[in-house]
């Protein structure tokens, strides 16, 4: 029991640091400070903050990938929860068989991310290749 206990304890302090991290920028973009481009999570935390928030249009124009992943996010919280509980430890096979059978889809999908969040001019920084080839091939 207090072992049960203990896990719910670390998962709820995970996701109160999760929340507080949602309302703070703490870290910034490796890929935008040293190559200038954004990555596929690239908007992912201000498109958190605001599907936290019920603004699905806004989330979606920082990056579209955030609905999928935070949908993701609650089914697994859940099945953490559901895990503790049952004492049974299903939620890793879930996952790794999420990404075994879904592998390249989730390929696609993160080099879409690249290309759509530097053309997204909400993400895109002044020193981004593709911002400098955007306003180069606009004049």
């Amino acid at each position: 029991m207090k072992n049960r206990i203990s896990k719910i304890i670390i998962i709820s302090i995970f996701m109160i640091l999760f929340y507080v991290f949602l309302n703070h920028n703490l870290f910034e973009c490796i890929f935008q400070k040293y190559l200038g481009i954004a990555c596929p999570g690239c908007g992912l935390t201000r498109a958190f903050r605001y599907l936290i928030h019920f603004k699905i249009i806004d989330a979606i124009k920082m990056n579209f990938l955030s609905i999928p992943l935070f949908i993701l996010m609650i089914i697994t919280f859940i099945l953490l929860i559901l895990d503790i509980i049952k004492n049974k430890y299903n939620t890793e096979k879930f996952i790794m068989h999420i990404l075994t059978k879904y592998k390249y889809l989730i390929i696609v999908l993160l080099i879409i991310a690249i290309i759509v969040n530097n053309l997204n001019p909400l993400i895109m920084t002044s020193n981004s290749l593709f911002y400098c080839t955007f306003l180069f091939f606009s004049l």
